[in-house]
């Protein structure tokens, strides 16, 4: 009686091997908030990155104002998914604006849509 029973409890345990993991963490998210946008602004004329322009991210009825990140680019919102309209200005220039980008997300966070804007010299 004694080995049927060991017989039977290694089978119920060997069987739910593939249905149980143990130690299995899942998904584990970082507590970072990630930019959903991260935009250059250039010269239209030259290509040069423009490092003092004013850009903002439009997503339904609500403007979202993006940050300089250090490196004449631009990043915001954060953790924010969907279809954005990005729009930049800056003195001297004509403004300019980039329609539909698409934000998606994973599990965890957005991920991020790199985009450029143009902006023509005005003459």
């Amino acid at each position: 009686m004694r080995v049927l029973g060991v017989a039977f409890l290694s089978a119920v345990t060997l069987a739910g091997c593939d249905a149980v993991k143990i130690n299995d963490p899942g998904v584990v998210c970082t507590a970072i908030a990630v930019s959903s946008l991260n935009v250059t602004v250039r010269d239209a004329a030259t290509g040069q990155p423009l490092c003092d322009a004013a850009v903002t991210a439009i997503q339904g009825g609500t403007t979202y104002t993006l940050r300089q990140t250090g490196d004449c680019r631009y990043a915001g919102p954060e953790e924010r998914d969907g279809t954005f309209e990005v729009r930049a200005v800056r003195a001297g220039y004509a403004a300019s604006a980039v329609a539909n980008v698409r934000v998606g997300k994973d599990e965890c966070h957005v991920i991020p849509v790199a985009v450029t804007v143009d902006l023509p010299p005005n003459s």
